[in-house]
């Protein structure tokens, strides 16, 4: 939930996400669905909040969560609902950009969402105090990380060695995923060593975009383990 990454290709959409979390938190369940009345959502499950980062319909619709907003906030528990549990709550409207105008996020720790839905690709964001919605490049690459600990210059230069990455290449999935092992918490030079000690980068969840299928994995880095699920999809995105 904490550096998230989007391309496009010549036959794919590819989103990855890196978990940035506490050592001592409990591991995520993956694979996990919840069946609606008219679509089967896929999510890995934090077991202590009972929410996620990561969501993918069989119709090809995505929403990734990133903790903080633009800039760094001072956490301030209690709060009313885990962030993961409102982005399910977002996923289980049939239009994600209206769920997020319309859901009460007053109480909400602030976060940010990559959304990908009916084939427009959104950055959505609650600042704690007020809702902001960008509409993105579909066709474009992008990388985000989270504002709660990556500061800007650490952000300036991932996105240094983003754009030195795309250069000349046809970006495929096994490239990008090497890219954000890279980048893992551990990994950056520049995280404070108090942050490191309490942080590890736990898992890199994957997800492929085609015409008429999805492939949706997830590597937990703290055991090495990789496990896949394939997706039909009911439609075409």
């Amino acid at each position: 939930m904490c550096t998230v990454s989007y391309f496009k290709t010549r036959d794919s959409i590819i989103f990855t996400s890196n978990r940035d979390e506490k050592k001592n938190r409990e591991k995520a369940l993956f694979p996990n669905t919840l069946e609606l009345e008219d679509r089967l959502l896929y999510f890995p499950k934090d077991k202590k909040a009972s929410g996620t980062w990561f969501v993918i319909d069989d119709k090809g619709n995505a929403a990734i969560l990133l903790n903080g907003a633009f800039q760094k906030h001072i956490s301030n528990p209690p709060y009313k609902k885990s962030r993961g549990i409102v982005l399910l709550d977002i996923v289980k409207d049939k239009n994600f950009l209206h769920a997020f105008q319309e859901y009460d996020l007053s109480g909400i720790e602030p976060f940010q969402l990559l959304v990908f839905f009916d084939k427009k690709l959104m950055r959505l964001l609650w600042d704690g105090t007020v809702k902001h919605q960008f509409f993105l490049n579909e066709n474009e690459s992008h990388l985000l990380s989270s504002k709660t600990l990556y500061n800007d210059s650490i952000e300036n230069e991932r996105q240094k060695d983003f754009m030195r990455f795309q250069m000349g290449r046809n970006i495929e999935s096994g490239e990008i995923l090497n890219f954000h092992k890279k980048h893992q918490i551990e990994k950056e030079p520049e995280i404070d060593l108090s942050i490191k000690e309490e942080y590890i980068t736990v898992s890199i969840t994957q997800l492929i975009i085609k015409q008429d299928r999805i492939h949706f994995a997830y590597h937990d880095l703290t055991e090495n383990t990789i496990q896949h699920t394939k997706i039909e999809k009911r439609s075409l995105v």
